[in-house]
């Protein structure tokens, strides 16, 4: 098991917290070590002097304070290994461009633009990348930005699944529910749920990755992922395409990869 990145988060929302937390336990190269809510709770945090952090993905907007956000961000690097930062916002602003000016590498990334692609944009921050959204493009198209600038944009995965494919998505494959309690959840039959589920693996084309009419190449960049999709596959080999295979929980995982992998361009 990989989970090599070591992720802090630094949050006060509590549903945007537990959903980042969510995605990046989820995902097979990040692992949450920490999560605090407050100027305190990261004092105390730092103060404690053994936790290694890879990445912080820290909030911008904290209600009445501005400059709070950088000042929390100072005191990270305080720790043994200075992490790098990720910053998260709703709208863009001009501030968190300068922090990323100044450190060289890092993302200022919008929630509802990167959507469930967390992981990615932790993973490539980590490995020095610069990583924005489409947004923060337009906030910044006059700063000199370092070259090689990721715009990631984890909207574009979702386009071809109706509002209803959407939600039993985000039910069974980012929140892992079974097809029972999303059933309950959708006030929904368990056949008619199954069955939206088993159209929603057709549209992604698991059915072809699983025979090798499809390489995970060429849907797959990040080589912690790929040897996990490989292991997946793996297991598929053995079964014939039908509903043992639908139902097999590492579908879900599967499924879940696929999903949540951005379109990146490069500026």
């Amino acid at each position: 098991m990989h989970k090599d990145i070591r992720v802090l988060i630094v949050e006060d929302d509590p549903f945007a917290r537990d959903l980042m937390s969510l995605l990046l336990t989820r995902d097979w190269r990040t692992r949450v070590v920490g999560e605090v809510t407050s100027k305190k709770g990261l004092a105390d945090f730092v103060a404690q002097g053994d936790s290694k952090i890879d990445v912080v993905v820290l909030d911008t907007e904290i209600p009445g304070e501005p400059i709070l956000p950088f000042e929390l961000a100072a005191m990270t690097q305080q720790m043994s290994k200075s992490p790098v930062i990720l910053y998260t916002a709703t709208k863009a602003a001009i501030e968190p461009v300068g922090q990323l000016l100044k450190a060289g590498c890092g993302g200022y990334v919008l929630k509802s633009e990167l959507l469930y692609a967390l992981a990615s944009a932790v993973a490539d921050v980590q490995k020095g990348h610069c990583v924005i959204t489409p947004g923060i493009r337009t906030v910044v198209e006059e700063a000199s930005l370092p070259s090689g600038i990721r715009i990631m944009d984890g909207r574009k995965q979702w386009s071809a699944f109706t509002p209803r494919e959407q939600e039993v998505i985000r039910l069974a494959m980012i929140f892992n529910l079974a097809i029972r309690d999303m059933a309950d959840e959708l006030v929904l039959s368990q056949g008619w749920v199954s069955e939206v589920v088993s159209t929603i693996y057709m549209k992604l084309g698991l059915r072809e990755i699983l025979t090798g009419e499809a390489a995970l190449e060429d849907y797959f960049s990040d080589e912690a992922v790929l040897e996990h999709c490989r292991e997946i596959t793996k297991r598929g080999e053995a079964v014939e395409a039908g509903r043992k295979l639908r139902k097999a929980p590492w579908m879900s995982t599967l499924a879940f990869h696929l999903l949540t992998i951005p379109d990146v361009k490069i500026l």
